[in-house]
């Protein structure tokens, strides 16, 4: 079973296209029937999801093989009224305790961290409003992330190919989506190591 947790890109807000999370099991070698559980909250930081996989992982410990997905961390990169939403350090220390306890857990046989994807000023209608600094800010963030945790899929670069991959700036468009679930499959196919 596939378990995704994270904030509201792997839930698919603002995009009518199939989010990523359930275009992964076709990916696995035609694994269609590959079950998928999203819990997945707007807002969330990487620090709030501690009591979320716990409780999550408890809904899912009977199944004969748990992999989880960890897709947060945008709204920890985000900046608010100038000043950081979270800590650059609190955000590594989040990270580091999240992955330490997927990693003991005895119901999860793997776990990997999904890259930020990158935080864009946009003009369209509807968007996110970020600073001109944030995409610097949000790769900063994932850097981080993959410096901390064991397996990270990077997602990120080359930030201007994500111009059209979202919907607001921040959430997929399908073709974002779509981007997504290929390496997030690539990566569960792989050995284990972190992607370059």
């Amino acid at each position: 079973m596939l378990l995704v947790v994270g904030d509201s890109v792997p839930l698919g807000h603002r995009s009518d296209a199939l989010a990523w999370p359930h275009r992964v099991p076709p990916l696995l070698d035609g694994d269609r029937d590959e079950p998928v559980s999203v819990h997945a909250r707007t807002g969330v930081a990487l620090a709030d999801l501690a009591a979320t996989v716990a409780d999550a992982v408890a809904r899912t410990a009977s199944e004969p093989s748990l992999t989880v997905l960890v897709h947060a961390g945008h709204n920890d990169a985000q900046l608010r009224e100038g000043a950081p939403r979270v800590d650059p350090a609190a955000f590594r220390d989040a990270a580091g305790a999240l992955d330490r306890r997927l990693d003991a857990h005895p119901a999860v046989d793997r776990h990997l961290f999904v890259g930020l994807v990158p935080l864009l000023p946009s003009d369209r209608p509807g968007a996110v409003p970020f600073a001109d600094v944030q995409p610097a800010r949000s790769l900063a963030y994932d850097d981080l992330l993959a410096w901390t945790v064991a397996e990270h899929v990077p997602l990120a670069r080359p930030v201007s190919a994500w111009r059209d991959r979202t919907v607001d700036g921040v959430h997929p468009t399908g073709d974002g989506h779509g981007y997504v679930a290929d390496r997030v499959a690539a990566a569960l196919h792989g050995d284990g190591r972190t992607l370059d």
